[in-house]
């Protein structure tokens, strides 16, 4: 027996403890019990995380380029087919498969509508009502009703873009414009070829039934003879316009010496005749009307 364990003490000193199992520290010695990590740059082929990047084939995430074929995301282009998303362009063949109904290229994921292909982010398609392109604005087709007497011109978040004009009182001007939800500016310049009387009327509307007119909330330019450097932007949601008056309310429509005119404005349009408080002899105002579109 003594000779026996003697024996054992001899051959257990002639082998180093990393072979008879442990951590050798060393990149390049096999253990014999290989399950410890050696936190070294070479695969143990272990259940452990080496910490670096080369895949151990396990369930943990090395956070490197590899695909682990675990459940985690490894925050790489690689796609895991897990049910996680792997933050790609890769489909992950999960149980949520991106879904394109309309067919228009844009999944449902980011296409506002998926039933309609003219709706997308990126859609040049103007839909009445609508957010055509996704971007959280709807898009409006406003109808516009405007006369002066005796000849304006109006302008609609732009002084610099007149968008009509015209000089028949009698009958009026129906246009039309497209606008996106948010805050515009309608603005009117008119002239008094008379100088006898003046004035201009309004009627703006939309699909879902709002709708704006000429009325005691308007505002005029209290220094129409400035040049237009003074006025820069009066046609603008920006501009500020505190130190402008409010018009001057003639009539509705009926009021002499219009009468029921401009006969073109909508049925029972309670539009007004306004104008500024200054004689007629200055010939020309600038009017401005803010109002958002939902």
């Amino acid at each position: 027996m003594k000779r026996l364990l003697l024996l054992s003490l001899l051959l257990a000193g002639c082998y180093p403890a990393s072979i008879l199992g442990g951590d050798d520290d060393d990149p390049g010695t096999a253990d014999l019990i290989p399950p410890l990590d050696d936190d070294d740059a070479v695969d143990d082929d272990d259940a452990a995380d080496d910490d670096d990047a080369v895949d151990d084939d396990d369930a943990v995430d090395d956070d490197d380029a590899a695909d682990d074929d675990d459940a985690g995301d490894d925050d790489d282009t690689v796609d895991d087919d897990d049910a996680a998303n792997d933050d790609d362009a890769v489909d992950d063949d999960d149980a949520t498969p991106a879904v394109d109904a309309d067919g228009d290229g844009y999944f449902e994921n980011v296409d506002c509508d998926d039933t309609d292909p003219t709706i997308h982010p990126g859609s040049t398609a103007l839909v009445d009502g609508v957010d055509s392109n996704c971007d959280g604005l709807k898009d409006w087709l406003v109808d516009l009703w405007i006369s002066g007497d005796d000849a304006f011109e109006f302008c609609i978040d732009d002084e610099n873009s007149v968008l009509g004009s015209g000089g028949n009182w009698q009958t009026g001007f129906h246009f039309q414009e497209w606008l996106t939800t948010g805050t515009h500016t309608l603005g009117i310049q008119g002239w008094d070829t008379g100088q006898v009387i003046t004035a201009a009327i309004a009627h703006f509307a939309i699909s879902d039934g709002s709708q704006w007119v000429s009325d005691a909330t308007w505002r005029y330019d209290p220094n129409p003879t400035l040049g237009p450097d003074d006025r820069s932007g009066w046609c603008s949601p920006g501009f500020v316009d505190s130190g402008w008056d409010l018009v001057n309310v003639i009539g509705p429509i009926g009021t002499s010496p219009w009468g029921n005119a401009p006969s073109l404005f909508p049925a029972g349009s309670p539009a007004n005749w306004i104008w500024d408080h200054f004689p007629v002899n200055l010939n020309t105002q600038y009017l401005r009307k803010n109002f958002t579109l939902p």
